[in-house]
């Protein structure tokens, strides 16, 4: 086994199978960040390829890499690991070692960039076979992209002195370092689910065949409509594309691999993609559509009035199917002053909602789940995507939502941060304005304004002449807004029966909710009342909470008190 340092060797290999004069075949195996143990997918795709080559293997070569984490000393020894865990496994696969080469490099050849997305690629060793001097019919690979060359392809050459070029381009920053447009020649954007190269040369000079080659371009994910088959074509020093109009449908699976299959006459490029719906679509990943939600699919909800709810995995304590979950449109604001409802999912109050002043509400986006009959609260660690659909924000500048975080009191504090809409998520942002936000269930859409509020001042005392020590709501059903109000001062002294009220911003219509909890049991019991229907004393601009037809010594045995169940 010879043994090279990078100062003595440089070589340069396609990141391929590549069958040239000399007959090499070279392809790479990847590594976990800084492991040097071979993974199951590298041995199965080394074992794939000394099955192919069986017989055939001359000598193999076998060279180390690694990203650029780390020092230099560190990572020349890694790499080192890396190639002596490869050239062992040959060793145990019955190679002869005076016919192995290794070779590391450290961090000094990286071949894909030193980014997020090419790091992992440059944690690799490249394994080089010179075989046997042979004209065959042939296959080439590289991942799962494949070529099958039937001899006599490229007449008078054969394919043992045809060097064959394959890559599985599979990723953002394969399709950038290469110069690929996402575009095709008409300017269109696309989405691929399969992008490979093939092409084949003599001494340097690209070859035609003169009959078509059995191609296989990997396909990402699951068929999807709409995908055909593009040829890659330079123009203006990119990869432009052109659509053949061959679907891309069927796949094949095999040796742990999903293709789509044709034969066709092919140099260079070539894809399976489509045109995206929408113009706008700036997602910079050609592999990562945003799929549309849809009512059916086991993480998602609809209102049924256009509004889905999609939720990360484990959102709930328990499995999202055996839970009654509703997402609802409050469009009217009616639960911002459902009592009940809002002591177990929350309510807005001034003292609770520190953004009212802040964003031009339009409606209420309220997400309950319940097991059985008791209200379950989602993970606020996890984030879930809220779609709305376009129509409903199209008259909004850069609409935002909020949300209420839960409060130890029980209420929802209705934070002051707000969630912008997500782009650049592909074709779904052509249908939905998408909001990702933390898990809690209630929600505010609108638009954001800053500025201090100006409130209302205190005009009115409310008297209760049953219950004292109250909580007293205010509001009006028109708005969606609620202020918790203060206890009265008189004579220096508060008041537990009698609380101010603010002038009325709409003039009649305001309503009062009085809400007493027992210490005994902890139950919550209220009673909602329009101040129109209460009795109004003049003369200390008071209202007192007993019907106009009631008694004084009825109060406590008529007075309409519900339990919140």
């Amino acid at each position: 086994m010879k043994k090279l340092y990078l100062g003595c060797l440089f070589t340069l290999f396609c990141a391929t199978f590549t069958f040239a004069q000399q007959e090499k075949i070279s392809f790479e195996v990847y590594f976990e960040f800084n492991k040097a143990k071979l993974k199951q997918v590298s041995i199965d795709k080394i074992d794939s390829v000394l099955t192919a080559t069986a017989a055939r293997r001359l000598k193999s070569r076998v060279s180390g890499h690694t990203c650029d984490i780390g020092t230099d000393p560190y990572n020349m020894d890694l790499s080192e690991k890396r190639a002596q865990a490869t050239f062992e496994f040959l060793k145990e696969k019955g190679e002869n070692e005076d016919k192995l080469e290794l070779i590391f490099y450290g961090e000094k050849d990286a071949k894909y960039p030193n980014d997020r997305e090419g790091r992992p690629l440059n944690r690799r060793v490249e394994l080089t076979f010179t075989l046997e001097d042979d004209d065959r019919d042939t296959v080439v690979r590289d991942g799962c992209a494949e070529v099958f060359i039937e001899k006599g392809t490229y007449k008078p050459n054969k394919n043992k002195d045809i060097s064959f070029e394959i890559r599985e381009l599979n990723s953002l920053s394969k399709i950038q370092a290469e110069n690929i447009s996402i575009e095709d020649k008409s300017g269109k954007k696309l989405y691929f689910t399969g992008v490979m190269y093939y092409n084949a040369k003599v001494n340097g000079s690209a070859l035609s065949p003169s009959k078509n080659v059995k191609i296989k371009i990997p396909a990402a994910g699951e068929p999807k409509p709409g995908f055909t088959l593009h040829r890659g074509e330079e123009s203006g020093g990119k990869i432009v594309w052109v659509n053949t109009g061959k679907a891309c449908e069927a796949q094949t699976a095999g040796n742990n691999c999903k293709t789509y299959n044709f034969e066709m006459s092919l140099e260079g490029y070539c894809a399976c993609a489509k045109q995206r719906d929408c113009e706008e679509d700036c997602n910079p990943n050609p592999f990562d559509e945003e799929s549309y939600p849809k009512s059916s699919e086991a993480d998602v909800k609809s209102s049924g009035a256009g509004t889905m709810v999609r939720f990360p995995d484990n959102a709930y304590p328990k499995d999202l199917s055996s839970l009654q979950v509703d997402v609802i449109d409050d469009t009217k604001f009616e639960a911002d002053l459902d009592v009940c409802d809002q002591f177990t999912y929350g309510i807005v109050t001034e003292e609770w909602f520190p953004a009212y002043f802040n964003i031009d509400a339009t409606q209420n986006i309220i997400v309950k789940a319940k097991d059985g009959g008791n209200a379950v609260n989602s993970d606020a660690n996890k984030s879930q995507k809220v779609y709305v659909p376009i129509e409903k924000v199209k008259d909004l500048d850069n609409p935002i939502l909020i949300y209420g975080a839960p409060h130890s009191k029980g209420y929802l504090r209705w934070d002051n941060a707000k969630y912008e809409q997500k782009t650049c998520l592909g074709s779904v942002n052509c249908k939905y304005v998408v909001f990702e936000v933390p898990g809690t269930g209630n929600y505010k859409l609108g638009t954001w304004k800053d500025g201090e509020p100006e409130k209302a001042e205190d005009k009115y005392i409310l008297k209760v002449r049953v219950f004292k020590d109250n909580v007293v709501l205010v509001g009006d059903k028109k708005d969606n807004y609620v202020y918790k109000a203060k206890n009265a001062e008189r004579k220096g002294k508060q008041r537990p029966k009698e609380y101010n009220i603010r002038e009325f911003k709409n003039g009649s219509g305001q309503m009062a909710v009085l809400i007493k909890q027992t210490k005994k049991n902890g139950k919550k019991f209220y009673q909602e009342a329009a101040f129109d229907d209460l009795i109004f004393k003049s003369s200390k601009n008071m209202y007192i909470a007993r019907r106009k037809n009631f008694k004084k010594i009825d109060d406590f045995k008529d007075i309409e008190v519900s339990k919140c169940k």
